[in-house]
């Protein structure tokens, strides 16, 4: 009877295999001037970054309102994916073979499907990645040249995929679009540099109209110019959307239910640093102020709710937070979704069924990946993934009047500041040179007449001539949380032409702190028409109240079927913890933020036989870490199927999720 049992079940077996395999599916004297701008952490990138994650977030929704979104791991160079699965965050990391990753873009089918597009760094390609379910194809679109910049993908009605990006070696904005069997490629527009700087703002943005024609927005830098391309048969229609002096920034385009496009972008003209907003109506274009408080709009994303108003997100690069303005048909409404450190790089937007409100975006002070949503009772933020092999943003001043000062071997200068964190590890200075001085000697001491408590010197070959951020990583130093220490900056073998300037910001921009000099003796800064300054600083530390971890649960289980686990984590400084874990199996998750001291119940299912070592580890909000707590889960075989060998090797090798109910019901 057994014999004939087995038998009826292995051919229901190969009916499933068969059906589940075609229903398989194949995104100042003292002083010197330069033009005046403030300086903020997201806007000079220096390859200096040792550990940062989540760059360049793209972000779609599915039609269940599931997030996906695609960034770049600065720290191990990769291309990764994040999808939300209800009660924590899947991440992939998609692409490793180099450094992969940047300016990404994703998009996704009507089956939930993603297409990304994004920029190979080490060969200068774009490249293409598409996941279908559990597989995941990745292709080269183009490497003549160092191409593949800025990328921005969109996916026509029959679900192929159109990138606009920037040839960086002719300064050209390309087009690319699979058409079912190969990729075809042209240029849309060569008529000056459409692709001058990395990491600026050179962004270019798609969209597919009902008719499956591409249209696309981006600033032509020759002139500063927002431009907005369309493809007519095998031409493009090019149209200068806004020539106000310096504009076309950041754009983002969105076609309406007319084909009608709508832009946002920034204006970084000095008078300005406005959000701008640009839609076509009756084949004019019109343009409007989103937003003009405050100073430049960077990393802009641009939506339509299901009215056609305007939805914009944003990064404030002088107050360094994300912002959210939207239209509601009389008015623009301004909302700050976050503001703490400096945060909201990299941003994108999407709207969910509801017209709520989604946001993808990078935290610079806690380096981390987050994600912004509002249903109407304020905002929710959840950390995606964090990276905790960092210090962390203390102390700053950011902002730059324009001018600089002289940094003399006669005269050092010097910043104060009052950390809050007990360890100091490193420094930044909003520093240049010019021509060739001597060496760069940092220091921090506890009264300016003291002697050092650490220091750094850097030769002329490694401070750079344009106006960027600098890192001095001296050996880290343990300092009294509220106590006022002081940055000191001194050079050696200053001539006439040769010297390091470092720049400040007026009007006591960091209240903690003062700018000074020495001369015959140190004494505050003063000048005139320039009230209270401070240089552009800014401090790392780490915060040494390390949580603890306590990780319970069962010690055995069967082959697919979820076990349940317990994660307790109390936090000194008493706040919210997230837990990272490792199954033991290939899969590394990230939880949500809990609060301190609670207990919180997680499962995990694993699909093959052997003996699992689990590993948890508890992370604060500012990435202070616990060591891993450890158990130990066997996964043995089941009877049935260690007595029967095909029917191990058929269950092993296909595992249907029906199979093992009809072992169970038949056996």
């Amino acid at each position: 009877m057994k014999k004939k049992i087995t038998s009826l079940f292995l051919c229901m077996l190969l009916i499933l295999v068969f059906l589940n395999n075609v229903d398989a599916d194949d995104s100042q004297t003292n002083k010197m001037i330069v033009k005046e701008i403030p300086i903020n952490d997201c806007n000079h990138i220096s390859d200096e970054i040792i550990d940062d994650i989540g760059w360049f977030t793209s972000l779609a929704l599915d039609d269940n309102n599931i997030p996906h979104i695609c960034y770049y791991d600065y720290t191990n160079g990769d291309l990764k994916y994040a999808r939300w699965t209800g009660s924590d965050w899947a991440i992939e990391s998609l692409d490793t073979n180099g450094d992969v990753g940047r300016y990404t873009s994703i998009a996704l089918s009507d089956d939930g499907h993603p297409h990304i597009s994004y920029y190979d760094k080490t060969n200068g390609n774009l490249k293409y990645a598409h996941g279908t379910g559990s597989i995941w194809s990745i292709s080269t679109v183009d490497s003549f040249g160092n191409v593949g910049l800025y990328t921005s993908i969109a996916l026509d009605s029959q679900g192929l995929a159109h990138i606009s990006y920037c040839d960086y070696t002719n300064r050209n904005l390309k087009y690319a679009h699979y058409d079912g069997s190969s990729w075809q490629k042209n240029v849309v527009d060569n008529s000056g540099d459409m692709c001058i700087f990395e990491y600026f703002s050179d962004y270019t943005s798609i969209a597919i109209d009902s008719n499956d024609r591409p249209h696309i927005s981006y600033c032509d830098f020759s002139n500063f110019n927002l431009k907005y391309a369309n493809q007519f048969g095998s031409s493009w229609i090019i149209d200068v959307v806004d020539n106000e002096e310096n504009v076309g920034t950041y754009s983002s385009l969105v076609l309406d239910d007319n084909d009608d496009p709508h832009i946002s972008y920034g204006d970084i003209t000095n008078e300005n640093f406005d959000l701008r907003y640009a839609f076509k109506k009756e084949g004019s274009w019109n343009i409007e102020i989103a937003d003009s408080e405050g100073d430049i709009r960077k990393w802009t994303s641009l939506k339509l709710d299901s009215e056609g108003n305007p939805h914009i997100s944003f990064y404030d690069y002088y107050e360094g937070s994300l912002k959210y303005t939207y239209y509601d048909g009389e008015d623009w409404n301004v909302d700050i979704v976050e503001s703490e450190g400096s945060t909201g790089c990299f941003n994108c937007l999407a709207m969910d069924s509801s017209d709520n409100p989604c946001i993808s975006y990078y935290d610079w002070g806690s380096k981390a990946i987050k994600y912004a949503t509002n249903t109407g009772d304020g905002w929710n933020i959840q950390t995606i993934e964090i990276d905790t092999n960092t210090d962390f943003l203390d102390q700053e001043q950011k902002y730059c009047c324009g001018w600089a000062y002289i940094i003399d071997d006669t005269k050092p200068i010097a910043q104060s500041f009052k950390p809050t964190f007990k360890t100091l590890t490193r420094v930044e200075l909003m520093v240049v040179k010019r021509y060739n001085p001597g060496d760069f000697r940092l220091s921090i001491r506890e009264n300016l007449n003291g002697n050092d408590l650490t220091s750094i010197n850097l030769s002329s070959d490694e401070i750079a001539e344009d106006l960027s951020w600098k890192v001095f990583d001296f050996p880290d130093i343990e300092v009294i949380p509220g106590q006022t220490y002081y940055i000191v900056c001194t050079t050696y073998d200053v001539a006439s032409y040769d010297a390091y300037f470092c720049y400040y910001g007026i009007n006591d921009e960091y209240e903690d702190g003062e700018a000074w000099i020495k001369s015959s003796s140190w004494k505050e800064i003063s000048i005139s028409g320039f009230p209270d300054p401070d240089f552009g600083f800014k401090t790392f530390g780490l915060d040494t109240g390390i949580p603890d971890i306590t990780l319970n649960g069962p010690n055995n289980g069967k082959i697919r079927t979820e076990l349940i686990f317990t994660l307790e984590s109390v936090d000194p400084d008493d706040e919210d913890i997230s837990f990272c874990i490792d199954w033991g199996d290939g899969n590394i998750e990230y939880t949500v933020l809990y609060p301190s001291g609670s207990s919180n119940e997680i499962g995990h299912t694993w699909n093959r036989i052997n003996t699992f070592l689990v590993k948890a580890k508890a992370i604060d909000i500012n990435g202070a870490e616990s060591d891993w707590d450890t158990l130990e889960v066997s996964i043995p075989r089941d009877k049935i199927l260690h007595s029967n060998g095909v029917l191990r090797i058929l269950y092993n090798l296909f595992g249907i999720p029906i199979l093992k109910s009809l072992f169970y019901l038949l056996f």
